[in-house]
């Protein structure tokens, strides 16, 4: 009996060739880092809503409070005592003159100051003008630039002027107060104005870490 040789198209033997075996891996590989991506992504987001939720509804507040309170002498410490910002973030550490307060950012990684500003603000430096406690200074710290945008955009509408900066030293509550982050490069919003698209984009990728200001006034 004559014996047909098998062709090349008969179904080959078992197992993988390790070229085969690297693209698969390749794939896995890249599928993997885009999810983790895309996980990451979408945690930001959250994070990112839930800081403009508690921090809209925290400047709300002391919006209402400006022409019934003395701002002069508002800080983070008297803001938490008012119920600005959620207990689970904040915490008051000290007592009398000598206590501090700190709320860290619902991003984590950075801080929330709220100050009546220590220092005048000029038209020709800050693009606005208001005088020594004439009004409140919100400041988020360390926020990440893939939400710094979504953040600002939003926050900004709460505000009278808003700022964003990066800067070589995170600001505390006393150097966000002493005003001299703000400026007319980095502001973002002027009294009266909208929120500047192409001013928000630059100062957003300015840095990976940013800071952002918030000026409230009666």
């Amino acid at each position: 009996m004559q014996t047909i040789p098998a062709s090349p198209q008969t179904k080959r033997q078992g197992g993988y060739t390790i070229v085969e075996v690297s693209i698969a891996l390749a794939i896995i590989g890249i599928l993997l880092v885009a999810g983790l991506s895309g996980a990451n992504s979408l945690l930001l987001s959250s994070k990112a809503n839930t800081q403009i939720e508690e921090s809209s509804r925290a400047m709300a507040k002391l919006q209402s409070n400006l022409s019934s309170t003395n701002v002069t002498s508002l800080t983070t410490v008297s803001a938490i005592g008012m119920g600005l910002f959620p207990s689970s973030r904040a915490s008051v550490s000290g007592s009398g003159t000598s206590a501090t307060g700190t709320v860290l950012t619902a991003m984590g990684g950075g801080n929330e100051f709220v100050l009546s500003n220590a220092a005048l603000l000029d038209t020709g430096t800050h693009n606005i003008t208001l005088a020594i406690g004439g009004g409140v200074i919100y400041t988020l710290t360390n926020i990440p630039k893939g939400a710094c945008s979504e953040i600002a955009a939003s926050l900004a509408s709460f505000a009278n002027a808003a700022y964003v900066y990066s800067a070589t030293t995170t600001p505390t509550e006393s150097t966000a107060g002493s005003n001299t982050s703000l400026g007319k490069d980095n502001q973002i919003k002027a009294p009266g104005a909208a929120v500047q698209g192409t001013k928000l984009g630059t100062q957003c990728n300015s840095a990976d870490l940013v800071h952002m200001s918030f000026i409230l006034r009666p």
